[in-house]
């Protein structure tokens, strides 16, 4: 790892910026990230690419038993079932960072920096200015708590709106995940028989997107041009370098630094935002009858309380 101090011009001395100041580009790097994302989370209908699937589960009543004669014994009523409803909603996609070509190192295309063992003034190679800024930015996309810098990354909320500093994937409102119960109010003894499937919505979960920050950096690095002359970098100049190299890193690099993300009970990296519950009554069913003329009937209803049958959550990681 080549982490170096960019230097700077005042009152006409090169002097290195202190490790606040190069984080303050770091932070730059992620605005222009959070501008055009490359490690891209959408929402689908159905069969997401590069997410796993999660499951919603519920209590359905049982089939009705008949009789002309008496009612069928609570011991030999069909047991409420189990519904499953799977979630593929979330898509996973790297785009593409288009030309880099630009930015590619040229020997003086990053600011320079003071090689103590050669005594001289260079201009970052490549890996130094990965090493210096765009690494460190993927380290602080990827923490756990949210702020503006994970610009650019994604989350999970309860919410269909979006909370202010947070975009909303998807347009028109679809949950990636949906917590559904039995509605034992919809069943009463006085329908048998009962439709078997008669769900309630507990909660939606949605997938939103952290906007970035933009800021002025305290200082401004200095570069070397083709005539060895050191100047000041344009500050448009070096937000596109980083932005372009951070766009590359997350959604390409293949050193330990491609954000990555992932749904499930466990997985690696930091979970971000609402854990999505999958509950379920945990009733062993509501035994019911009805009587019309020789007419006996007999179904077991959903019932008791609601418990955690699995806990969903959404993680971010590098690889």
């Amino acid at each position: 790892m080549a982490v170096r101090s960019p230097l700077y011009f005042s009152g006409g001395n090169l002097i290195e910026l202190s490790s606040g100041e190069i984080n303050e580009w770091t932070q730059k790097a992620i605005y222009q990230y959070s501008l055009d994302p490359t490690a891209v989370l959408t929402v689908v209908s159905s069969s997401g690419a590069n997410i796993d699937a999660i499951s919603d589960t519920r209590l359905e009543a049982g089939a009705t038993s008949q009789s002309s004669t008496a009612f069928v014994a609570e011991a030999s009523t069909a047991e409420p079932g189990t519904v499953t409803v799977s979630y593929d909603k979330i898509n996973l996609a790297y785009t593409s960072t288009g030309d880099i070509s630009n930015t590619s190192d040229a020997g003086t295309t990053f600011p320079v920096y003071y090689d103590t063992s050669a005594g001289a003034i260079r201009a970052m190679n490549l890996t130094d200015f990965l090493d210096t800024f765009i690494y460190p930015a993927v380290d602080l996309m990827i923490v756990a708590s949210e702020s503006s810098d994970t610009g650019g990354t994604y989350t999970i909320t309860s919410s269909a709106s979006a909370a202010s500093n947070y975009t909303k994937v998807s347009a028109d409102d679809t949950a990636v995940f949906t917590d559904t119960r039995a509605d034992t109010s919809a069943y009463s003894s006085a329908g048998i028989p009962e439709t078997l499937d008669q769900p309630t919505t507990v909660t939606n979960y949605y997938l939103h997107r952290r906007n970035g920050a933009d800021l002025t950096p305290t200082r401004t690095p200095v570069s070397i041009d083709g005539s060895n002359n050191i100047q000041v970098f344009s500050t448009s100049t070096l937000a596109d370098l980083l932005g372009d190299w951070l766009r590359y890193t997350a959604a390409h690099d293949t050193n330990g630094n491609k954000i990555t993300y992932s749904v499930g009970t466990s997985g690696s990296g930091n979970a971000r935002g609402t854990n999505m519950l999958d509950t379920k009554l945990n009733g062993s069913g509501n035994y019911q009858t009805l009587q019309s003329g020789d007419d006996y009937r007999s179904q077991e209803f959903p019932n008791g309380s609601p418990a955690t049958i699995s806990t969903y959550k959404l993680f971010i990681n590098k690889t």
